[in-house]
């Protein structure tokens, strides 16, 4: 038996770590909204060119979701009724991953107020944005626009796919509001 030269075994080499371009590196969003009005709201308000959008399901793993891919999403938008929690759950269990970058956007009954259960997890604390009902089309996508220029530095005003998207969305708001 030949033995092979100890040169043909090498460490295998580790992959260095490159800072995408915007293009390769999509903005991500994973939506995680129990009520389908509410969901279809933050879907449309996330209608932007180069944006990686998820929408979870209420069955769907919203921390896994999260913690997929080679980095987390840079927002995550969630409400407190997500996954039948009671206690705020989900929130406190992506709190780990707000260190590599993640945003948190609450849409809460009371953002004051804590779960009988955990009175340290109040949704104000567990969020980088928290907000009450009503929830508009119009407030999120200014919120989801802001959070991008905090987030990538540059204005995301450029990146919306038409004004008529825009437009609809407000005019469908309207129409469930009646």
């Amino acid at each position: 038996m030949k033995q092979r030269p100890s040169s043909v075994h090498r460490a295998p080499r580790r992959r260095q770590t490159v800072e995408e371009s915007p293009a390769k590196n999509p903005f991500r969003v994973v939506i995680a909204v129990h009520r389908p009005r509410f969901r279809r709201r933050a879907e449309r308000a996330v209608q932007f060119e180069n944006w990686d959008v998820t929408i979870l399901l209420n069955k769907d793993d919203a921390v896994g979701a999260c913690q997929r891919g080679p980095r987390p999403p840079d927002i995550l938008v969630i409400s407190d009724d997500f996954g039948r929690q009671k206690t705020l759950a989900i929130f406190r269990a992506v709190q780990n991953l707000r260190r590599s970058g993640l945003k948190i956007v609450g849409l809460v009954e009371d953002c004051d107020r804590a779960p009988e259960d955990f009175p340290e997890a109040i949704p104000s604390l567990l969020c980088d944005v928290c907000l009450t009902e009503p929830f508009k089309t119009a407030g999120l996508q200014e919120v989801f626009v802001n959070l991008f220029e905090e987030i990538r530095g540059t204005a995301a005003r450029q990146l919306l796919q038409s004004k008529s998207t825009s437009a609809s969305a407000e005019s469908a708001d309207d129409e469930e509001n009646s």
